[in-house]
């Protein structure tokens, strides 16, 4: 492309021969004297002629040297002075005598009045330097020093050919134009290198100032690759070497074995002494553009300098500069919503691009000032998000084939994540951190992972976040905060968790916890043990080494402990569920309630119950459930309590408490239920003791209790008030026998 724009404007440069031989043609017929013709032979001849010569020849010579042989077929002279020359055929030579052109004719018309020389018919002008040029007409102005035709004009020189309709030549100002439909080809070297075609509406060479116009939507192009505007301007050296080409008005260079597209409203070229490419301006909506077969890479900017190098066969690009309006932008080329598209925007206030060896494809970039990152869904779902990421830099890589491959930012992150869709639900999602690194797939191309490092700094909607780091990870959908010498940790309206390791999923408002767990509930409503723990406007804490948290459920493991105050509840696992307000604990628990009130045993002085009391209440089971809807409390499994000094056994133990009060209302052991107070033992099926009467009721196959001052007491059914000492049997719905045995007092 380069090569034959050079080789375009050599060719130019030497169509100047054309002139020289026009003019020596006129100056030679202004010169020549007619010979004298007798009365009779001018009788004979038409009125306005002087004479008709037929076969002759004229040769001029400067010393021993020629340097002009006319010869004409026919000479007709006019008593005007003009003069028709038929069969023309003019050779010129240089001061050494060797040939330097020939220009043939089939007529020559010379007014030496007008001092104007036409020739037509088949005019052919060859020089020694190869070019050859046709046409059927030409006039010369000699007092005007120009020569020009309308008619088609076809010209040669080795390899270089063309056409073109109207060609004038000014001698004063030394001026070429082709006046239309320009066409110049430029045959290869070799068999194997490509043609080049020159195309423009019109072109203008100015040989004082070596500079060559293009106008009328101009064109160069080889094989694939083309430089295209409406209008172009070449700049040529003292050596008619090209140096530089404007382009104007919707100006494209581009290289499809490259792949490769440079636009602007303006492009300008600067070529080295060589002739290769070294630099490229473009302003006004400028784009630089590649496309692989599964990738489109697209630079914009208002204005946009390339720096090529010298390649193999022609000059390749190795870097491009992007200022005002910057941005770089990626897409697939394959935009259907099946494979999930994204879009990949670099924006900032300067870009520059460096490429790989080759020139195809981008191999690093800098983003400098006020610059975002953003990542787009071209099909957008309602689980996708647009990623947006905002610093004074970015240094991205690329992968060997042109992917995006990772970006760096640094000096102070932002990073948003917004649903694509309204109609998700989801609140926005901020993270700010000291830098950032986000990275894409090599097959795909799409963003992986964002990992933020230094004073994170997590926001979506209710929910917060503090961590030494952040790693958004794409496939799981999830942020991981760690740290190292600050553990992380995430809060919202409801809750306070932090631990060594915490993943907060992208999908809803949960969050995965490992390692010393440790949790706040700030209201016991919300962790649903309000009735249990006593202090329903309290907090409430759990610690653990996991835990899961979602909207509405907790599931905490390991060595899980939830307390308020003194109470507590610990097991091998513990779950919160706040829709139905319900904690449930298994393996191996044991529990501390401290706040459960309890009607006093025994009577006062003057016969009256004394006021109830708290007596913290101890238990361990297997598991253990509290609904605080129900305000039940569920021991399974080898169940222990102790209050006080009561202990009660059972397979099963159900404590309800009465509504809006931390009061025990019932309790009911089944399964091996023991019952042992000072002094007192009761085992039966089931226990169930009511507060309202302070009574335990002992059912079974048998009931016993074993009393130490009133004896021992089996029956279906016993029932006994601690406060009042009276054991009572009886034999229930059955009619099985009562037998008691009564200790005597010693």
């Amino acid at each position: 492309m380069t090569p034959a724009a050079r080789r375009w404007i050599r060719f130019l440069a030497l169509t100047g021969a054309l002139v020289t031989t026009a003019y020596l043609i006129s100056h030679f017929v202004a010169r020549r004297t007619p010979p004298k013709r007798s009365e009779e032979a001018r009788r004979a001849l038409a009125p306005d002629i002087e004479v008709v010569s037929s076969d002759f020849q004229y040769v001029h010579k400067e010393g021993d040297v020629t340097r002009l042989i006319l010869q004409a077929k026919r000479d007709t002279a006019f008593v005007d002075g003009r003069h028709k020359l038929e069969g023309v055929e003019l050779q010129t030579f240089n001061a050494q005598g060797q040939p330097t052109g020939k220009l043939t004719a089939n007529n020559c018309d010379y007014d030496p009045a007008a001092r104007v020389s036409d020739f037509r018919g088949n005019v052919v002008v060859a020089t020694a330097q190869g070019l050859t040029v046709k046409t059927e007409a030409l006039r010369y102005d000699r007092d005007a020093e120009s020569a020009e035709t309308s008619e088609l004009t076809q010209f040669a020189r080795g390899r270089v050919s063309g056409e073109a309709v109207g060609v004038r030549f000014d001698g004063q100002a030394d001026r070429l134009v082709l006046e239309k439909a320009v066409r110049v080809t430029v045959a290869p070297e070799k068999p194997e290198q490509p043609t080049s075609v020159i195309t423009a509406g019109k072109a203008e060479y100015l040989a004082q100032e070596k500079r060559l116009a293009l106008s009328g939507g101009a064109k160069v192009a080889q094989r694939g690759d083309s430089l295209s505007a409406q209008t172009m301007t070449a700049q040529l050296d003292e050596a008619q070497r090209l140096r530089r080409v404007e382009a104007q008005a919707g100006a494209t260079l581009q290289s499809s074995e490259k792949a490769f597209v440079l636009t602007a409203q303006a492009l300008a070229f600067d070529f080295d002494l060589a002739g290769g490419l070294t630099r490229a301006v473009g302003t006004g909506q400028s784009a630089l553009r590649q496309q692989s077969e599964t990738e489109r890479r697209e630079v914009f900017a208002d204005r946009l300098e390339a720096e090529f190098v010298r390649g193999a066969s022609a000059s390749d690009i190795a870097s491009a500069q992007a200022t005002g309006n910057a941005r770089l932008q990626i897409e697939p080329v394959d935009a259907s919503p099946a494979s999930a598209p994204e879009q990949k925007i670099i924006r900032a206030n300067a870009l520059r691009v460096a490429f790989a060896p080759g020139g195809r494809v981008m191999q690093s970039a800098v983003a400098d000032g006020a610059a975002t990152l953003s990542v787009l869904p071209l099909a957008p779902t309602p689980r996708s998000e647009t990623k947006t990421i905002r610093a004074p830099r970015f240094d991205a890589v690329f992968y060997p084939d042109g992917k995006l491959q990772a970006c760096a930012a640094a000096g102070g992150v932002e990073m948003v994540a917004e649903p694509s869709l309204p109609s998700a639900g989801r609140p926005p999602r901020k993270t700010t951190s000291e830098r950032a690194e986000a990275d894409f797939d090599a097959a795909r191309g799409d963003l992986t992972r964002i990992a933020q490092i230094g004073n994170v700094a997590f926001e979506e909607g209710p929910r917060h976040a503090l961590a030494e780091r952040a790693t958004f990870l794409r496939a799981r959908e999830v942020v991981e905060l760690r740290g190292e010498s600050r553990r992380p940790v995430v809060w919202d309206d409801e809750a306070r968790a932090e631990a060594r390791e915490l993943d907060l999923s992208t999908a809803g408002r949960s969050h995965v916890a490992r390692g010393d767990v440790r949790t706040t509930y700030y209201d016991a409503r919300r962790a649903g043990s309000a009735g249990f723990f006593g202090q329903p406007g309290a907090p409430v804490f759990i610690t653990a080494r996991e835990a899961r948290a979602e909207s509405d459920r907790a599931v905490f493991m390991g060595d899980a402990r939830c307390w308020q105050d003194d109470s507590f509840a610990r097991g091998d696992r513990l779950e919160i569920s706040k829709a139905d307000r319900r904690m449930t604990v298994t393996g191996q628990v044991s529990t501390a309630f401290y706040r459960v009130a309890r009607p006093a045993m025994g009577k006062s002085a003057d016969g009256s119950r004394p006021a109830s009391s708290d007596a913290p209440v101890f238990g361990s089971a297997r598991a253990f459930t509290y609904s605080d809807v129900e305000r039940r409390a569920r021991y399974a499994g080898d169940v222990k309590l102790a209050q006080g000094d009561a202990t009660l056994t059972a397979d099963v133990v159900d404590v309800d408490l009465a509504p809006r009060e931390n009061r025990l209302e019932r309790l009911t052991a089944t399964g091996r239920a023991v019952i042992v107070q000072p002094g007192r033992r009761a085992a039966g099926d089931v226990i169930r003791y009511t507060a309202a009467d302070d009574r335990y009721v002992v059912t079974g196959n048998l009931a016993r209790v074993e009393d130490a001052e009133r004896g021992v007491s089996t029956a279906p059914e016993v029932s006994f008030a601690k406060s009042e000492g009276v054991v009572r049997a009886s034999g229930g719905a059955s009619p099985q026998r009562v037998r008691s045995t009564y200790q005597p007092k010693p």
